[in-house]
């Protein structure tokens, strides 16, 4: 039945919204197919990466063979694919889709908290020891055998000025002073008052101190005669250099002692020295009856020119002689950035053979003085027996056991071998052993492990007697056991040596380049000894900041001064410091940063005849903000001839540089480079170019992901001081050279406290190497204390 309704209007009304009901619901589910929903990060990645970087970033052969992997930021990297990705059609992603595909594939396989996830957790990498370990474990090893010394003030020589009477050189000794510089020119008159112009002799006596490893060359000059001695072994009570027989031995290292006529005559010779330690140095000169009377010593240490030997590397102190193992070592793996000794070759071999052989020899002719055996002693060979003994516990860094004194000592000493060969032999079965060339190899990992450790990672070297004893006295439980003797081993010479070579290595200064010869009619005045002043200047800047009480990395790139002497002065047009030597010039803070703006280092990094903002911004990138740079897939070399004369070099860079492939690392490197082109080739503070104002404001992406604009190289100093990117960076790279190892191998975590720590001491390095080998030195060892709770 129907009923006729009672509203029909109303009826209408809803009848009308149920036809726009359903018409809506239909053209919704028609929208809905129409329209899928947003891709995953994912599917992104599946359907536009995948073909040529492979389902987990592993790489396609023929595509792009490198695994997707980097240190960008989310923020770097996001901005990067909506760029740049994918290369043959970047617009095909928007800016939300390369977002969503970038937060993928950061926590998916590229970043190093997805790398560390998806494989095994690092271990420390199996090594032998590097070359400089092998050099200074040796010394140390053959040293701990006789009197040690510490490198003396080097304020100068002890010289003894004599009256000579024909063949007696000494006849009367009438004057003892101390000189500072080894340069004497006398002319026809005499050295001192109360000597005759006629004959007389100098004894210039007490140890040269060596700044750094490597071969050092030395350059006499005299017309009249005279001996120099360097790392010579005295007899007790005896001015002269013996063997252990008494006999006099020929170890001068240059002879001119007879004259040939009057004329100047110069000779040379080199020796190999380990930085950090003191040799002992003689100077012997005498004039008989020729005209005039000179001397002149020079020497020019590794990666320097020649100077005049002087303060302060002369100390009236006595000094050990020092083993020194100068066979030629194939170079230590550096693939990662640091060198390791994790390449075994053939070659390796062989010079480790060569040098124990050699070392063994040393031995032999010492034994008397290393062993304290006499040849008419009753007990002497079992005084030899002991010595091995001790060479052996010494050298393998822990006690030596029974079945290891019986391999290493006993065998060698067979039945019918003469005590001096059985020596011979038992020093080269220990110097060629794997327990003293791989210090990790062992499974023992207790108080001895940590005192290896802790001399490797401060000295690159043996445990000294405290560190044993402290071992043995089972006084490295504790981490704060540990650190106080990393603090002790902190203020000895050997780790300032090793540190400061850090630093040589981070600022490239034993890097091998022509760069630092400029244009002579561009940069005039721009010489050799210019140069050796730069360097000395940037050396001395390092060295009083790292080893002041603050010893703050601050400090480093922001001082706001230079070390300058009178000659980088007048060049840079600087006040001269008064008092001569190396002072403090305060410079605009606009225009010097520490390091950051360094001559030396700008003049480093720059061309012959030009700035070069690639090597500088190359080497901001990895040195002084820890990022991580790929070779690039091909090498351009910058010719100057083929741009438009009227270009900056900012311009020219930016010319070159503008192909997608290049941008990929530019779009970071060039900016760095041109915030420092207010500096020429020389570092020179200019504002002009051709004519032109310079503009060194740059825009730039920090690794943090942060949009900065930099207005120079003091804003560069001070994003690098606030950035943890960069503060971890400089972090790493001090780990890996000090351990040898990557802090992951440590922990994952490693880096994070490692930077905790540096930020609670103010960012003081020296509190950062302790905390450091500390850190590494207990690693993996169980407190037996703890153990057997």
């Amino acid at each position: 039945m129907n009923f006729p309704p009672k509203n029909p209007a109303g009826l209408w009304r809803i009848r009308e919204v149920l036809r726009i009901s359903i018409f809506l619901g239909l053209t919704g589910c028609l929208l809905a197919q129409d329209v899928p929903a947003p891709l995953s990060g994912e599917a992104i990645y599946s359907k536009h990466c995948a073909s040529c970087h492979g389902k987990n970033g592993e790489g396609v052969k023929d595509e792009v063979d490198e695994p997707l992997q980097g240190e960008r930021s989310l923020v770097s990297l996001a901005k990067y694919i909506d760029k740049r990705m994918p290369e043959d059609e970047p617009e095909i992603l928007n800016a939300e889709e390369s977002q969503r595909v970038a937060e993928y594939i950061m926590g998916a396989f590229y970043s190093p908290e997805a790398r560390a996830k998806n494989s095994a957790p690092p271990k420390m990498a199996v090594a032998r020891l590097t070359n400089r370990q092998y050099r200074e474990s040796i010394a140390d090893l053959l040293g701990s055998f006789g009197k040690t010394t510490v490198p003396g003030e080097g304020k100068g020589l002890k010289a003894q000025y004599f009256q000579s009477d024909g063949m007696n050189k000494k006849a009367r000794k009438a004057l003892d002073r101390e000189d500072t510089r080894l340069e004497f020119d006398f002319a026809e008159g005499p050295p001192a008052e109360g000597i005759s112009p006629e004959q007389f002799s100098i004894a210039w006596d007490g140890s040269l101190i060596a700044p750094a490893s490597g071969w050092y060359e030395f350059r006499l000059s005299t017309p009249n005669g005279a001996r120099v001695y360097v790392n010579g072994e005295r007899q007790e009570g005896d001015g002269n250099f013996r063997d252990d027989s008494g006999a006099k031995r020929q170890t001068a290292l240059i002879d001119s002692w007879v004259s040939s006529g009057p004329e100047m005559r110069v000779e040379t010779a080199r020796i190999f020295l380990l930085g950090g330690r003191s040799y002992p140095f003689r100077l012997d000169y005498f004039k008989f009856k020729e005209a005039r009377g000179s001397v002149k010593l020079e020497w020019k240490q590794p990666r320097a020119d020649w100077t005049v030997l002087s303060t302060p590397y002369l100390s009236p102190a006595e000094a050990a002689y020092v083993t020194i193992a100068d066979k030629a070592f194939p170079p230590d793996d550096a693939s990662e950035g640091y060198e390791r000794g994790t390449e075994v070759s053939k070659a390796w071999h062989e010079a480790v053979t060569s040098s124990a052989v050699e070392i063994s020899n040393g031995v032999v002719a010492r034994l008397r003085r290393l062993s304290g055996a006499k040849d008419e002693d009753a007990d002497r060979l079992p005084k030899l027996k002991d010595f091995c003994a001790s060479f052996a516990e010494r050298a393998f860094r822990r006690p030596l056991t029974d079945e290891l004194r019986q391999m290493y000592v006993e065998k060698a000493f067979a039945e019918g071998v003469s005590p001096d060969q059985a020596v011979k032999r038992s020093v080269i079965l220990v110097l060629t052993s794997p327990r003293f060339l791989y210090p990790e190899l062992g499974k023992e990992k207790d108080e001895f492990t940590v005192a290896s450790r802790l001399a490797l990672g401060l000295w690159d070297s043996l445990p000294d007697k405290a560190l044993v004893d402290a071992a043995k006295a089972g006084q490295l439980r504790t981490p704060e056991q540990v650190k106080a003797q990393a603090q002790r081993m902190a203020a000895d010479p050997r780790t300032r040596a090793k540190t400061n070579e850090f630093f040589q290595r981070w600022l490239k200064l034993d890097a091998e380049s022509d760069l630092l010869q400029k244009d002579a009619e561009d940069y005039p005045g721009f010489d050799a000894a210019l140069v050796a002043d730069l360097r000395r200047s940037l050396e001395l800047f390092v060295e009083q900041v790292v080893w002041s009480e603050k010893s703050d990395y601050r400090e480093l790139l922001e001082a706001d001064y230079l070390l300058c002497n009178e000659r980088i002065a007048k060049f840079y047009g600087l006040p001269v410091p008064e008092g001569g030597g190396f002072q403090a010039v305060k410079c605009d803070p606009a225009q010097r940063s520490g390091v950051v703006t360094h001559p030396y280092l700008l003049a480093r990094l720059a061309h012959h005849d030009t700035t070069s903002p690639i090597h500088r911004g190359v080497f901001l990138t990895r040195n002084v903000l820890g990022g991580l740079l790929k070779p690039p897939p091909e090498a351009i070399a910058f010719e100057d001839h083929k741009f438009d004369p009227k270009m900056t070099m900012r311009e020219k860079i930016a010319e070159m540089t503008r192909n997608a492939n290049c941008m990929t690392c530019h779009e970071t490197i060039n900016p760095l480079g041109f915030s420092l082109e207010n500096f020429d080739a020389v570092g020179r503070f200019r504002t002009m170019e051709k004519d032109r104002p310079i503009d060194p404001v740059v825009d730039y992406i920090s690794q943090d992901g942060e949009q900065l604009k930099l207005h120079g190289p003091r804003e560069l100093a001070e994003h690098a001081v606030a950035s943890e990117a960069a503060r971890r960076g400089f972090i790493r790279q001090l780990f890996q050279y000090e351990l040898k190892q990557n802090p992951p191998a440590y922990g994952l975590d490693t880096l994070v406290k490692l930077d905790a720590t540096f930020n609670a001491s103010g960012e003081n390095i020296r509190q950062l190497l302790i905390e450091m080998n500390s850190l590494a030195a207990s690693h993996g060892v169980k407190n037996p204390d703890q153990a057997s709770r």
